[in-house]
């Protein structure tokens, strides 16, 4: 793949990174702003809004790192991770998590006659900031992955393991 292709795969990968890093930030119910009002109340009576900013900063930091060219492959790696476990977190939290369950201040909300596709597929459907966000991790861990490969050291120097 041509310099010029790559590069627009990097810009895609920096604006697909945002857009995640942005819906989960700012999430009104499970983002920052909840955080806040958890905090102010003196309990954390979710579990998702500590992860959703984790994974919102450590895009941020991906991002700027492919953007300050300072190990990329690693910022592709960490966006990659991110993306991924914020789409199959998504499929258990909504279904082999019952909801979360587990968590004391939440009340179990299952599907009991419904399968586990059906489910995801109604979540994705029934609010279009989810999927917005689905959709824009599905990209970026597509980007990175092939980011990551073309990346990839060449394997022609002296330190390349080749006989």
């Amino acid at each position: 793949m041509d310099e010029t292709t790559t590069a627009r795969l990097r810009v895609a990968a920096v604006a697909l990174a945002g857009v995640v890093a942005v819906t989960h930030l700012l999430h009104p119910s499970y983002g920052g702003p909840a955080l806040l009002v958890y905090a102010s109340a003196g309990y954390l009576g979710d579990p998702r809004p500590v992860a959703f900013l984790a994974g919102g900063f450590a895009l941020v930091f991906a991002a700027s790192m492919i953007v300050a060219n300072v190990y990329r492959r690693g910022a592709y790696l960490l966006a990659a991770a991110v993306a991924g476990t914020f789409l199959v977190g998504f499929g258990v939290w909504h279904t082999l998590l019952d909801h979360g369950a587990f968590w004391p201040y939440l009340e179990p909300r299952g599907h009991p006659d419904t399968g586990v596709a059906a489910v995801v597929l109604d979540h994705l459907v029934s609010d279009w900031l989810t999927l917005l966000s689905k959709a824009a991790e599905a990209a970026l861990l597509v980007v990175c992955v092939v980011l990551f490969r073309l990346e990839a050291p060449r394997g022609d120097g002296p330190n390349s393991g080749s006989p």
